[in-house]
């Protein structure tokens, strides 16, 4: 079964070889890949980290597995967004002391005040293969401005949970379907899977009333970057 993303609500060492993003166009889509940041749930300018907080990377993806095996959950006495990406991704990363929506400003939504954290506490990274632990943002997940147009930025955002030896990441993500973990690699951008049958790339973006055969869907093609706050990553 296919399953589509609709948008959030608003309110391990690898073998794979290096491919450096600087910026890329797509031929099918015209977008530009570049490590940028990627919006959802609005986040408040008064959110501040924990002070003195250091990011374990196991400690999230310990949680974030646990999370996703529930089906939901709390963290640090809160519920757990099951819909709503930057909810979910900063709710996991709390429990880490972290918490990503420290820097946001009023007028950002969630995956916006995620990705000015990373823009001051953390990094950009330039490859096509992260590392457990790192943000995965998007660009075009949605419609969000309703012109029909390729345009819209930071629109979802998940969890890097584990790189395959081919460069496939898995990313644990709230979708309007829940928690779910699901593949997504930048070798293989319009894929969806491979020669064995296998998915390497699942679909983010439902297909709109505007959108046309060329219009991207997979994750690999709506990619926009990828980020990490640790402080000593997880290889």
């Amino acid at each position: 079964m296919l399953w589509w993303h609709r948008p959030c609500s608003d309110p391990t060492t690898t073998t794979a070889p290096e491919l450096r993003l600087f910026s890329c166009t797509t031929p099918a889509s015209g977008l530009v890949w570049l490590v940028l940041a990627v919006g959802c749930a609005t986040a408040s300018s008064s959110s501040r980290s924990r002070a003195g907080g250091e990011h374990d990377v196991k400690e999230v993806l310990e949680t974030a597995r646990a999370v996703l095996a529930a089906g939901g959950g709390e963290v640090e006495g809160q519920q757990v967004p099951r819909r709503d990406c930057s909810g979910f991704v900063r709710a996991i990363y709390r429990r880490a002391g972290i918490d990503l929506f420290a820097d946001g400003h009023r007028s950002d939504n969630g995956v916006r005040a995620i990705a000015r954290y990373v823009d001051h506490h953390g990094q950009w990274r330039r490859s096509a293969v992260p590392v457990a632990g790192d943000l995965a943002f998007f660009d075009n997940s949605y419609d969000r401005n309703g012109d029909g147009k390729l345009n819209d930025r930071f629109t979802h955002v998940g969890i890097v949970d584990a790189v395959s030896g081919d460069g496939t990441a898995m990313i644990i993500h709230a979708s309007n379907h829940g928690i779910v973990r699901e593949p997504m690699n930048l070798f293989r951008p319009h894929d969806a899977t491979d020669e064995h049958g296998h998915a390497v790339n699942a679909a983010l973006r439902e297909k709109g009333p505007r959108d046309s055969a060329r219009t991207p869907h997979l994750m690999s093609e709506l990619f926009a970057g990828f980020g990490s706050v640790s402080t000593s990553p997880s290889r």
